[in-house]
């Protein structure tokens, strides 16, 4: 992400747009890069940015989702320029129309309907190749997980693996050990994880008024962020621009690093200095070897993520120079802030990545400026929630499956433990006593919604 991720908006997850997230002052759309097992929604346009993780309304990360969105969004554009290349191949003057000067007038101009036609098809066959190239990579990055996955269920277990305490079975299945109430050769399992005290990431610990619109240059407000929200490490950034490169071609994937304004760069080291914009974003090289692909304009693939997005792996931000506004950079620096917390889209789900973030780290922004909190991320349209609270936590412990749609979903193991940490920190936030209890049961509805959204698109 972008905001991790991403924001509310009336955009399905499944749809055909990225959401925006609702934001009285400011946009926060988030866009990130590559998640290798979920990608959160990019946030949109009004409130951009969510992650490498995946965009948030306020920024996102290249993910198979957002890998995904790409694919779609292009597709989309194909079809468009089909149609208009159809419609203009369709219409030719004929030489009555003209009178007198018809012969000298319908011929010149049929010439120029047709190569406007032939062109639009090229962009139209264009679009399709460049969509074909990213459902390519997506499939490799999806047979990629399925092996991992495969490989680690596999595993029998391991004596060196924490199992529960003596006597239970809480480490899992019964192979491999006798685990029924034998107390004896306890010194074949390591000690279990430590207790997690308290709220895995309390409040922002000095959220303060940012101006709007705020000048400063991006490195300096990161920085001003990084400190309100208690971030040790610094978080680089690039901005890509949306307008044209003095030459007026304008900035795409194969563009170097180092041709963006220096304004426009912060905190990048030595090697993603080197890197090509579409490196950086994570597009794998097959993608970025084909001319057509790697020339499309880096802004417009932004632009279907949401704006911008947060790369966990290289703790970096790219954004488009619409959607760097402090809400969106406040999103995804709470990324970054999750991250060293231990928390990313590696071991926790997406949707209650971005929830968490957004309750805590991109509210406190809100809160501080005077603008109304943000209650969802990016709330897919006319749907009814597949289950219950207490349904939502037995699915993420992995005590029950949820069918959606026909399609019966499980949760990922690799994710199971760090994701109910964070929904025990939402439940609270949202239950009686806590911050978000007038509008618990709203949050809450729009969490399952969004979940099990992402779930369907991900295990379908």
């Amino acid at each position: 992400m972008a905001r991790h991720g991403g924001g509310g908006s009336s955009s399905s997850q499944t749809g055909d747009s990225p959401p925006g997230s609702p934001d009285s002052t400011t946009s926060t759309t988030s866009n990130p890069f590559s998640d290798r097992y979920e990608v959160s929604p990019p946030p949109s346009p009004q409130n951009p940015f969510s992650d490498f993780y995946e965009i948030s309304d306020n920024g996102s990360a290249m993910s198979l989702d957002n890998l995904d969105w790409a694919a779609q969004n292009l597709d989309t554009v194909g079809q468009g320029l089909t149609t208009t290349g159809q419609n203009l191949g369709s219409h030719q003057a004929t030489a009555d129309a003209y009178g007198a000067f018809g012969s000298m007038i319908a011929s010149p101009l049929n010439t120029t309907i047709t190569q406007g036609a032939d062109t639009t098809k090229a962009a139209a066959d264009a679009a399709a190749n460049a969509a074909q190239k990213v459902r390519d990579s997506a499939e490799t990055m999806r047979t990629t997980d399925t092996d991992i996955a495969d490989d680690l269920g596999n595993i029998g277990r391991d004596n060196d693996v924490y199992q529960g305490p003596p006597g239970t079975n809480q480490g899992g299945n019964n192979q491999g050990g006798n685990n029924q109430g034998d107390t004896t050769n306890q010194g074949d399992t390591v000690s279990p994880p430590p207790e997690v005290s308290g709220d895995p990431m309390p409040a922002p610990p000095n959220p303060t008024p940012m101006p709007n619109p705020d000048t400063r240059p991006i490195g300096d407000r990161i920085d001003d962020v990084r400190q309100q929200l208690g971030v040790t490490n610094d978080v680089g950034a690039v901005i890509v621009p949306t307008g044209n490169r003095p030459d007026g071609r304008p900035y795409t994937l194969d563009t170097p690093v180092m041709d963006l304004p220096p304004e426009n760069r912060h905190g990048l080291t030595a090697e993603q200095q080197r890197m090509t914009l579409g490196e950086l974003m994570g597009y794998p090289p097959d993608a970025m070897a084909d001319p057509e692909f790697a020339g499309w304009p880096a802004a417009d693939l932004l632009d279907t993520q949401g704006g911008g997005a947060y790369n966990g792996d290289s703790n970096l931000l790219v954004l488009d120079d619409l959607h760097g506004d402090n809400a969106t950079l406040m999103h995804e620096v709470g990324h970054a802030r999750q991250n060293e917390h231990g928390f990313n889209h590696h071991n926790a789900h997406n949707t209650l990545l971005e929830y968490q973030n957004v309750l805590v780290n991109e509210n406190a922004h809100h809160g501080a400026n005077g603008n109304p909190p943000r209650l969802d991320y990016q709330l897919p349209p006319g749907t009814a929630a597949p289950t219950d609270w207490n349904g939502l936590r037995d699915y993420v412990q992995g005590n029950g499956t949820v069918t959606v749609g026909g399609q019966q979903l499980t949760m990922n193991p690799a994710m199971r433990d760090q994701s109910v940490v964070l929904l025990d920190q939402i439940e609270r936030l949202t239950g009686p006593g806590g911050p978000y209890a007038a509008n618990g049961a709203q949050v809450r509805d729009n969490l399952i919604k969004e979940f099990f959204a992402k779930e369907k698109v991900l295990q379908g």
